[in-house]
């Protein structure tokens, strides 16, 4: 039943999803949906949190598989991961968070956002020899936020994947600058 709204979504939008739509969709009655679901927002919020959760994950990975590489390509490769792992849903997404109201309120929302920051503050920690930040905390902070909307921006364009390869490799630019003062030294092609 939430996949089958994630193609609703993905199809027609918030406005057009109904818990009857939901049920048709998933192959089951409407008696059946609200066994589990007692409205359409309800659905709703389930997927937002299976999406975020998933996100989550991406990102904890992510992390992981950078930890052994020098600053510029971990920040490339957590920038990518980043924008890879909204593009995957970003229709779905992009309903999720522009046309519903309170997606972004939903606790798996505000709790992932608090996730994605407290990995910022785990890499900052974790690079603490090659940044320059003022306000190590507060300027992490800033530019995780910076970030999560960049982020959001770059995965819901209608480009194509070579442009959004482009724009997603200029905002890691960006965030190195930000936080190590400088750009990278890379070679060409890099």
């Amino acid at each position: 039943m939430v996949d089958a709204a994630a193609r609703l979504l993905r199809e027609r939008g918030y406005e057009a999803l109904t818990t009857n739509r939901i049920a048709e969709q998933a192959g089951v009655g409407i008696a059946t949906l609200y066994e589990f679901f007692p409205n359409k927002e309800a659905v709703v919020a389930e997927l937002a949190a299976r999406l975020m959760a998933r996100v989550e994950a991406n990102m904890e990975q992510a992390f992981s598989e950078a930890s052994g590489l020098e600053p510029w390509p971990a920040v490339v490769h957590m920038t990518r991961r980043a924008v890879g792992s909204l593009v995957e849903e970003r229709d779905v997404f992009r309903v999720l968070l522009r046309q519903v109201p309170f997606v972004p309120l939903l606790s798996a929302v505000v709790e992932t956002r608090a996730a994605l920051a407290a990995l910022s503050q785990r890499v900052r920690i974790r690079a603490a020899g090659a940044l320059d930040l003022p306000m190590p905390e507060e300027d992490t902070w800033l530019i995780s936020e910076m970030l999560y909307n960049a982020i959001l921006e770059v995965a819901f364009l209608d480009v194509s994947e070579r442009k959004r390869a482009e724009l997603t490799k200029e905002l890691a630019r960006l965030t190195y600058r930000m936080a190590v003062g400088r750009d990278p030294e890379v070679a060409v092609g890099d």
